[in-house]
């Protein structure tokens, strides 16, 4: 999710965050290493900009260079904050996260979002396709009839077992000693034609195999004769 912008819309906010901003800037320089030259350059546009802003905010004496001077100054102005700030506190380990906040700058998030937990059973359909390949169609159960993929996995996970006929079938994915995974809903899955006359029984689960993993439930035993 995209962060929100540090720097405040409003002339009133920004006028406000820019001194707070300077003023701890020039108060702990030493502290957390920042050089001359780089504080100067704030410095130097808060002087320009602070005149700027109080003309352009009366109104009983303004004229329009005087606003256009303003919108000038403070789009180069936050042009070097956002450079400053980049280069000197949002990275900078001597600048704590208390102090970040007190200067009114974004907390840079470390941790992973999470996924969405996948409460959804897919809904399977196999097809034997001759010379040992079964087709595979999985649906959410959101969608009646065509192909789709659930929108917070990444690939449709599963795990199967081919069995002679009257042969002893799985009971659960557990029994299964095959697994692989599938980035489309609809896919071919080769058994292979020395396995024809076989019965596949399969389990499928949708999955987001990144971090941090999220798999949805199994569904039942999906069973078709490979041809």
């Amino acid at each position: 999710m995209r962060r929100k912008d540090y720097i405040p819309l409003r002339d009133d906010d920004f006028f406000n965050f820019q001194g707070n901003l300077v003023n701890k800037v020039v108060a702990n320089k030493v502290v957390w290493g920042i050089p001359d030259p780089a504080v100067n350059i704030l410095t130097g546009h808060r002087s320009v900009f602070e005149p700027l802003y109080t003309t352009a905010q009366n109104k009983t004496i303004r004229n329009r260079s005087d606003v256009l001077a303003h919108r000038s100054e403070r789009k180069s102005y936050e042009k070097q904050i956002r450079i400053f700030v980049k280069s000197y506190l949002m990275f900078n380990p001597l600048v704590t996260d208390e102090k970040r906040m007190e200067m009114g700058l974004t907390i840079r998030d470390t941790e992973p979002s999470p996924h969405p937990a996948i409460t959804d059973v897919p809904i399977v359909g196999l097809k034997g396709l001759g010379g040992g390949d079964i087709e595979v169609r999985c649906r959410t159960t959101t969608d009646q009839t065509r192909t789709s993929m659930h929108p917070d996995a990444n690939v449709v996970d599963y795990r199967y077992i081919m069995v002679e006929s009257g042969g002893v079938p799985p009971s659960d994915p557990e029994d299964c000693p095959r697994a692989d995974s599938q980035p489309k809903a609809k896919f071919v899955l080769r058994a292979g034609a020395k396995n024809s006359g076989k019965r596949f029984y399969g389990f499928f689960r949708w999955l987001n195999n990144r971090r941090p993993r999220q798999e949805g439930p199994w569904s039942n035993v999906q069973i078709v004769v490979i041809a």
